[in-house]
């Protein structure tokens, strides 16, 4: 059975939101740039799933129509993925979904050995093995298809920089595998690793190996940014595949 994720934003700002497809309403119970969580109330029929769907959303003074399908049920919830978003309900959901009104933090999503997940509103991704391989990963909000990211592949490695397309983010079967990056300029390099720190210094962490992981990622981040003598590193594009998905 499927499982709702943990809430990215507040339900206190959600208490005024909705969507709305014919004559049925439903509340919004979460909502991020890619997907939206609702509850009961648009009871989707089974054959139903796989097929975009426009709805209505109203969030708070923000209203606007896009295309979802549907991506997974529970008892009292459906996750809709957002198929076709206009460049105008982009930015009302950019405007809903800022900052400083939801919050920018990450929370853990789930642990499995060593390997543990955190999961943010900004799609942002942080998994980490306490021996060292670190892989964040964030939306890059000029492209809804592609995620800025930033790899460490052990405790002494230098900070690997770049931005990959979803599609092959998803497919990635494990953090220190050959990352098929897209070059960035470094005018892009430096202004997305200032919006990676900010995510990374509202990162809430729960106990001392994630205080001394977000210590370590800030300090390699602050030095990629000012050191004029060490160079981000770059990679051209490769295509691979893998069979097994990272992604929840």
């Amino acid at each position: 059975m499927p499982r709702m994720e943990k809430r990215l934003v507040n339900p206190v700002a959600l208490q005024n939101c909705s969507v709305k497809i014919g004559d049925c309403v439903a509340p919004i119970l979460d909502i991020s740039f890619v997907r939206v969580v609702v509850g009961g109330g648009v009871d989707l029929p089974p054959e139903a799933s796989g097929e975009k769907l426009s709805l209505e959303f109203n969030l708070d003074r923000y209203h606007f129509r896009a295309e979802v399908c549907e991506r997974g049920r529970g008892e009292d919830w459906l996750r809709l993925g957002f198929e076709k978003v206009l460049p105008s309900a982009k930015a009302h959901l950019r405007s809903f979904l800022s900052p400083k009104k939801i919050g920018e933090s990450i929370f853990e999503d789930w642990r499995k050995d060593s390997l543990r997940h955190y999961h943010g509103l900004n799609e942002s991704e942080l998994w980490f093995d306490p021996e060292g391989p670190v892989l964040f990963t964030y939306l890059d909000q000029s492209d809804y298809d592609a995620q800025f990211i930033i790899r460490m592949t052990d405790s002494k490695s230098a900070l690997r920089v770049g931005k990959i397309l979803r599609k092959d983010y998803i497919e990635l079967n494990n953090i220190t595998g050959e990352l098929p990056l897209l070059p960035l300029t470094d005018r892009d390099i430096y202004a997305k690793l200032g919006e990676c720190r900010d995510i990374v210094t509202n990162f809430r962490a729960t106990g001392q190996l994630e205080y001394h992981l977000k210590q370590r990622l800030l300090r390699v981040i602050s030095e990629t940014l000012y050191s004029t003598s060490h160079k981000v590193e770059m990679s051209q594009f490769r295509s691979r595949s893998t069979s097994t998905s990272m992604e929840n």
